[in-house]
C-alpha cells in the first residue's frame, strides 16, 4: 500500500539529505521501491552533476539496479558499475511495509585507483565528457575501509531519522498498521504472486520484535532448506538444511499448527543456530504451510534479544504464512500451465520434423534430443526398435550397464506376435519410473518409447503428450517402410536399366559412371548435404535416359527434376528469356559437359533408342558458357584441387581399359561375368566398395562377394593387383602410348 509523504515532511527531509551530503561529500538521493527517485539528488561536485544528468527523463532509473542486487535487509556497498568505484545502498523500512533506500556515492577503495581507471576507460571511452570525468576520477580520493565504514556510519544515522519520519506520515495503532500490510499483501496477490524474499524484508522492519524471518522448503521427502532469509545475520541462515523430527524445526514441520519456543538459548537445540556463526537465539516461533505440489514449507520468526509476548505477534505472522502458501500453490499453477504451453510448442516442432526422418536412426536420435528438451526434464530415454536382422536402440540419462538389461527386459514383454497397445507405467525401475509407449505402424509391433522419471505423479501427469511424440514417431516409421520399400524398387530398376544400357550402348555406359561419381564428388566438394549429394550422383547415373521413359516409371522426383533444368538450360539459345535454373543443375551441367568431353563421338551418335538420350554429355560451349560465373568458378577450382589430389600418369577410362582388344582373350580365360566387370571398371575408377554399391545400386556386402569372385578368377590378392595386370596385359600386348 503506497503512502503519500506530505510536501512539509519532503522539504524535511531534503534538508537532512543536504546537510549530509555537505558533511560526507558525497552524491545522496532517495528512491521509492520501484526506482522512482523520491527526493531531489544532493550533488557534489562536476562528476555527479552529469551521472545523474544522464538519469533525467528515465522512468524509474534506478529500477535496474535494484533488480540486480536483489532484497536488501542491511546497508550493503556494491561496486556493479565498475569494480573499485563503490556505492552504499540502504534500505529502509518504515512500519506499514513500503520500501525506501537511500543511495550514496561513489567512494574510491584504497589501492584501486589503476584497476578503476582502466575499467571506467572500457565503458565510458565514447562518453562525450570522457576526459572530463577521467580527470576528476583520477583526482578523486581513495578511502580505506576503515574511512568508507566511518561515511556508512554517518549515513546510518541519516537513514535512521528517515525512517522515523516516514513512519511518521503513517503513525497508525500496531493492530493497524499490521492492516495494512496484509491489504498490501493481498493487493499483490491479486495481480501477481508474493516474492517471498520481498515479504520477509517487509516483516524483518519494524512491525515486529524479531530480527530475523527465514522460509524453509522442502526438497526431498523430510528434507528441508533454507531458501530465503532477511534480517540480522540473515545471511549465515541461507541454505541450512534440516530433516523432520530434528531440532525446534525438524519438529515444527510435523504439524501444522504455529510452535514457539521461549527461553530458546538455554536449550541445546540452539546449536543450529550457533554451529553456523550466528549469535545464539533468545526465542523463536515457526509456522508450518503446505505450498505447491503438497510439499511442505515453514516460516521461522527468530528473535536475539529478550522474549517476546506471542500473542502479540502470532496472528499477524500466521496469516502472513497463509498467504505465502496461497502465492506458491497458485504459482505453481501457472508454472505448470507455462510448461504446457512450451510442451505444446515442443510437440508442433516434433510434428514438423520427426515425418522428416529418413532413417530409424535419424528418427531414434531425434526422438532422444526433442524428448530431453521437453519442458518436463526427465531424467532419462530409451528408445528401442525391433529390426531385422538384429535390434537397435538409442538412449540418453542410461549408465552403460543398465542399458542390456533393460532392452531384454523390454525384449521379453513386447513382442511383434504379443504387445500392448497402450502406454504403460512401469514402477520397478530402480531410481525412476518408466513410462513405457509402444511404437506400432500398420498394426505392426515396431519398438518401444520408454521416458524416465522421478515420480509417478509426473508420470501420469505428461502420459498423454509422451504417447502423442509415440504416434508421431509411429507414423515416422510407417514413412521410413514406405520410402525404403520405393527406394528398393527404385534400386532394381535402375540396375536393370543400366545393365540394358551397358548392353546397348557402352559409351554412354562408361559417361554416366564417370558423371555419377564426378557429381558426387563436386557436390561433397562445394558442401552439399549428402542428401544433395546421393541425388546429384544418380542424376549423372540417369543423364543418358531420357526424361519420357524416366517419368513412366515415378522414380526418382527430385533427380528428374535436376535433369529437366539441365535440358531447359541446354535449349535456352531457342527460347527468348534466360531459365531459371538452381546452382545444384548448374554444377550436374558442368559434370556432363566435362565428362563428354571425352566421349567417343561415334558411338554416341550410334543409337536410335527412344529412352535414350545422348544430347546431354554433347552441350554445346557456348551455352554452357551462360552458366553463372560462381559455379563455374567452383567447378574450375574442383578440378584442379581432384587434379592435384591425384597421382600424375598417363591412362585412358577404364571403360576403354576393358574395351581394349588386347583384354578380350583374358577377359574371356578369367571368366568375368558382365556384372563382374561393371564392378571392374570401378575398381579402376578407384572407388571404394560404398561408392560402387551406390553406382550400381546394390549393397556392399554383395560388392564383397564380387571382389572375392573376381579376385578368385584373376588370380590376385587386392585391388592394386588388378589394376596392374589390366594395364600389363594392354602395355605386353599392344605397347600403346597412354595419353
Amino acid at each position: 500500500m503506497k503512502v503519500v509523504i506530505p510536501d512539509s515532511l519532503m522539504g524535511e527531509i531534503q534538508e537532512l539529505q543536504d546537510t549530509f551530503g555537505s558533511v560526507t561529500g558525497q552524491a545522496i538521493v532517495l528512491t521509492d521501491q520501484a526506482g522512482n527517485v523520491v527526493t531531489r539528488p544532493t550533488l557534489s561536485g562536476i562528476f555527479y552533476q552529469k551521472m545523474f544528468k544522464s538519469l533525467q527523463g528515465m522512468e524509474r532509473p534506478f529500477e535496474p539496479a535494484l533488480l540486480r542486487i536483489g532484497p536488501l535487509s542491511h546497508p550493503a556497498v556494491l561496486e556493479e558499475w565498475v569494480p573499485g568505484l563503490k556505492y552504499v545502498v540502504s534500505p529502509l523500512v518504515p512500519d506499514y511495509g513500503q520500501t525506501y533506500y537511500l543511495w550514496s556515492g561513489l567512494y574510491m577503495e584504497e589501492g584501486t585507483r589503476g584497476l578503476m581507471l582502466q575499467a571506467f576507460e572500457a565503458k565510458m571511452r565514447n562518453h562525450p565528457d570522457y576526459e572530463m570525468l577521467k580527470d576528476v576520477l583520477a583526482a578523486m580520493p581513495e578511502l580505506s575501509r576503515e574511512g568508507i565504514a566511518s561515511i556508512r556510519g554517518k549515513l546510518s544515522v541519516l537513514g535512521n531519522v528517515l525512517s522515523k519520519l516516514l513512519a511518521g506520515c503513517a503513525v497508525k495503532p500496531l493492530e493497524q498498521r499490521r492492516g495494512l500490510v496484509i491489504s498490501q499483501l493481498l493487493s499483490n496477490l491479486e495481480s501477481e504472486f508474493l516474492k517471498i524474499e520481498v515479504v520477509l524484508q517487509q516483516m524483518a522492519g519494524t512491525l515486529s520484535d524479531a530480527e530475523l524471518y527465514a522460509f524453509a522448503q522442502e526438497q526431498e521427502a523430510g528434507q528441508f532448506t533454507v531458501k530465503y532469509s532477511a534480517g540480522k545475520e540473515a545471511g549465515l541462515l541461507m541454505n541450512a538444511g534440516f530433516q523432520q523430527g530434528d531440532g525446534f524445526l525438524g519438529q515444527a514441520v510435523l504439524g501444522r499448527e504455529p510452535r514457539h519456543w521461549q527461553g530458546v538459548a538455554q536449550d541445546p537445540r540452539s546449536l543450529f543456530f550457533t554451529q553456523r556463526g550466528m549469535t545464539q537465539p533468545e526465542y523463536l516461533s515457526c509456522y508450518p504451510v503446505r505450498i505447491h505440489s503438497g510439499k511442505r514449507a515453514l516460516l521461522l520468526a527468530v528473535g536475539f534479544g529478550k522474549s517476546r509476548p506471542i500473542q502479540d505477534y502470532a496472528q499477524y505472522e500466521q496469516n502472513v504464512t497463509a498467504l505465502l502458501g496461497l502465492s506458491g500453490r497458485g504459482e505453481q499453477l501457472v508454472q505448470r500451465e507455462a510448461l504446457r504451453r512450451e510442451a505444446t510448442l515442443r510437440l508442433k516442432e516434433a510434428a514438423r520434423l520427426l515425418p522428416q526422418a529418413a532413417s530409424t536412426q535419424e528418427l531414434g536420435t531425434g526422438l532422444l534430443d526433442m524428448i530431453m528438451g521437453m519442458p518436463f526434464f526427465p531424467s532419462s530415454v530409451l528408445v528401442f526398435f525391433e529390426e531385422q536382422p538384429g535390434d537397435t536402440h538409442y538412449a540418453k540419462g542410461w549408465r552403460a550397464e543398465e542399458i542390456t538389461p533393460y532392452v531384454q527386459d523390454l525384449q521379453s514383454r513386447y513382442s511383434s506376435q504379443a504387445f500392448l497397445s497402450s502406454a504403460i507405467i512401469n514402477g520397478e525401475a530402480e531410481g525412476q519410473v518408466l513410462l513405457e509407449c509402444p511404437l506400432i505402424a500398420e498394426k505392426v509391433f515396431k519398438g518401444i518409447l520408454s521416458v524416465g522419471f522421478r515420480r509417478r505423479s509426473e508420470a501420469e501427469e505428461w502420459l498423454s503428450l509422451t504417447g502423442c511424440l509415440a504416434s508421431l514417431a509411429s507414423t515416422s516409421i510407417r514413412l521410413i517402410e514406405k520410402e525404403a520399400r520405393h527406394m528398393k524398387q527404385a534400386g532394381v530398376f535402375t540396375g536393370q536399366t543400366l545393365h540394358y544400357l551397358r548392353l546397348s550402348n557402352s559409351e554412354l555406359h562408361r559417361l554416366s559412371a564417370e558423371a555419377s561419381a564426378m557429381a558426387y564428388e563436386l557436390a561433397r566438394y562445394t558442401g552439399l548435404p549428402e542428401r544433395e549429394s546421393e541425388q546429384m550422383r544418380t542424376a549423372g547415373l540417369l543423364a543418358p535416359f531420357s526424361l519420357a521413359f524416366l517419368q513412366g516409371y515415378g522414380f526418382y522426383p527430385e533427380e528428374l527434376s535436376l535433369l529437366k533444368q539441365v535440358d531447359q538450360f541446354a535449349s535456352f539459345y531457342f527460347q527468348i528469356n534466360k531459365p531459371s535454373v538452381s546452382v545444384t543443375a548448374q554444377l550436374l551441367t558442368l559434370v556432363l559437359h566435362h565428362t563428354g568431353k571425352g566421349a567417343d563421338k561415334e558411338q554416341l551418335a550410334n543409337t536410335d533408342l527412344e529412352w535414350l538420350d545422348p544430347s546431354r554429355f554433347n552441350l554445346d560451349d557456348h551455352v554452357v558458357g551462360e552458366l553463372y560465373s560462381e559455379p563455374r568458378s567452383t567447378f574450375q577450382s574442383f578440378l584442379r584441387s581432384r587434379s592435384e589430389a591425384m597421382p600424375a600418369r598417363r591412362g585412358v577410362s577404364a571403360g576403354k581399359l576393358l574395351n581394349n582388344t588386347a583384354l578380350k582373350t583374358p577377359k574371356e580365360e578369367w571368366g568375368i561375368s558382365p556384372r563382374e566387370e561393371e564392378v571392374l571398371e570401378l575398381i579402376i575408377l578407384g572407388k571404394t566398395n560404398k561408392e560402387i554399391a551406390g553406382a550400381l545400386f546394390i549393397s556392399e556386402h554383395t560388392v564383397k562377394n564380387h571382389l572375392s569372385r573376381i579376385f578368385n578368377k584373376m588370380d590376385v590378392t587386392d585391388r592394386s593387383q588388378i589394376i596392374a595386370l589390366v594395364y600389363k596385359r594392354i602395355f605386353d600386348s599392344e605397347r600403346i602410348e597412354m595419353s
